[in-house]
């Protein structure tokens, strides 16, 4: 044994002995960097890949800094910074992954700015992320390190090159940071009042006052997090993330589906108020709404004048003659009588149930709708009224209030004469259905597993068309190509001197010039 242990020693003396005779490379200082890239710079376009590299080297060591101490270190090497004027504090640069080569027309790095948004309500609280590129140059002999967050060309040393990007680097960074909302769909439609954040419209992108906003709306039991598939082939289409800014409406899914329409206008005005007080901005002025699920259920309110359609399908008499609570009266108002809004020029419903959905009166709808607890004014408010007013209620709606609470789920019936009544209102802009076909078979008994066709067809729709999928459409391939698809006439039909002026039949169709063919792909060979 004791021989044992003075051989270990040894060995480990020897080691020891080793490693204090071994120089251990310190990692290369920025001054060190900045020599390199400023190297590689000057022989360009020979060292095209030389130059990316050292640029990426620099990204690496502002990953692991403050962007302020690192700004710092560039100043003392006389080395200037230059980064988009976003007007919010620069939290972090990352680099996003996995990256790939630039071709050889390319130059820069790809990077994710990350903006801290505390002072600033309207961007998601996990920060408000842009895709940028990272490059270095040296004009007469001014050594300035930018990163610029528009993609196109950049010219170096009087040679052009386009600016190497990731355009779903943002978004998957969001995404990430956003776990935790991903996963409290469920909870925020059975405890509404348990939400993680303030219900209202988020904007993803910087706020551009010249971009068409496409405003996106999930559905039951979701979050925004589930358009991130779509948001990043959105985003990789060159022409669409030239065209649009993206923002989101993030609300508690589990109260009535109208009083959720309220609220969606309510937060829009705000929204828009809030950006652009004096509504000099084109971006306030032209809004595209996608609605998913019941999300497009409540778009359905911004594109549409309720009159007295929807009132009168619940009560027989004006709001003036019923009995009970002022408040809830004047709340029950406000959810059923609605202007639409002239700002939001198109709609695309995507699984959208104008009619409910036979799942919301089965055992599943059942559950859901006990295990729901809404505000006081939701669970037992309204229910009130329609007791304390029997005389005063339409045959149909006092047969559908008999039956009890009134969670989105219940509001959801194809019984509920409200969502009856506003499935009938005519839509004023162009509108266009993508709707999803499980299983082979003629489209009119066709469904996605939640929502069947009967339900989700409009008649009058700009375009229709049905792809082989579940509910979760809007993650499928053909329908995202649908979406961009749309989205592409947009920019191509929008004239700001005609569009504003152009009239649109009471029922809701539009103009024969403007009406496409309705499509069914392969789903009738069943």
């Amino acid at each position: 044994m004791t021989i044992r242990l003075v051989g270990f020693s040894a060995i480990v003396l020897l080691g020891l002995a080793g490693c204090a005779t071994s120089p251990i490379s310190a990692p290369p200082s920025l001054a060190d960097l900045i020599a390199k890239v400023d190297t590689a710079y000057g022989d360009l376009p020979s060292s095209r890949p030389a130059y990316n590299s050292a640029v990426r080297e620099i990204c690496a060591q502002l990953e692991t800094s403050h962007p302020q101490e690192f700004i710092s270190s560039l100043k003392e090497l006389d080395v200037s910074f230059d980064s988009p004027n976003i007007g919010l504090p620069l939290r972090h640069v990352e680099i996003p992954g996995p990256t790939t080569e630039a071709n050889a027309a390319e130059v820069g790095i790809p990077v994710v700015l990350g903006y801290e948004t505390k002072a600033a309500p309207l961007y998601p609280p996990e920060g408000l992320f842009v895709d940028a590129t990272a490059i270095y140059e040296s004009p007469t002999r001014r050594l300035r390190f930018l990163i610029r967050s528009k993609t196109g060309r950049v010219v170096l040393k009087g040679r052009t090159y386009e600016l190497a990007t990731n355009p779903t680097g943002a978004s998957d960074h969001l995404k990430l940071r956003a776990r935790r909302l991903a996963a409290s769909g469920f909870i925020s439609m059975i405890r509404p009042s348990s939400m993680m954040r303030k219900p209202q419209v988020y904007l993803l992108d910087r706020y551009d006052p010249n971009k068409t906003p496409l405003l996106m709306v999930h559905g039951l039991q979701s979050t925004p997090v589930a358009f991130a598939t779509l948001v990043n082939a959105l985003r990789s289409d060159p022409e669409l993330r030239a065209q649009f800014q993206i923002w989101q409406f993030y609300y508690p899914s589990g109260t009535p589906v109208l009083a959720n329409a309220a609220a969606l206008r309510d937060s829009l005005n705000e929204t828009l108020h809030s950006l652009d007080p004096k509504t000099h901005d084109a971006a306030t002025k032209r809004i595209i709404v996608l609605g998913h699920s019941m999300g497009g259920v409540i778009s359905h309110t911004l594109v549409s004048s309720s009159q007295d359609k929807l009132w009168a399908s619940v009560f027989r008499v004006p709001p003036v003659q019923l009995r009970g609570d002022p408040e809830a009266i004047r709340d029950l108002e406000h959810i059923l009588y609605f202007q639409r809004d002239s700002r939001v020029k198109r709609v695309i419903f995507m699984a959208a149930p104008h009619r409910g959905s036979p799942m919301a009166n089965s055992f599943i709808g059942f559950v859901g709708n006990s295990l729901t607890r809404l505000s006081p004014m939701e669970e037992h408010g309204f229910s009130q009224l329609a007791r304390q007013n029997p005389e005063a209620m339409m045959p149909a709606a006092a047969s559908f209030y008999d039956g009890g609470r009134f969670s989105a789920v219940r509001t959801l019936s194809p019984k509920s004469t409200a969502l009856i009544a506003l499935s009938k209102l005519p839509i004023e802009v162009p509108y266009h259905s993508v709707i999803g076909q499980q299983y082979s078979g003629p489209a009119n008994r066709g469904s996605d597993g939640v929502v069947p066709y009967w339900s989700s067809h409009l008649d009058g729709a700009s375009s229709e068309l049905i792809v082989r999928s579940g509910h979760n459409l809007i993650s499928n391939p053909e329908a995202i190509r649908e979406v961009i698809r749309i989205l592409h006439q947009d920019v191509r039909s929008f004239q700001p001197s005609i569009h504003a002026s152009t009239p649109f039949p009471r029922n809701g169709a539009p103009i024969p010039h403007q009406r496409e063919v309705a499509t069914e792909i392969g789903l009738n060979n069943g």
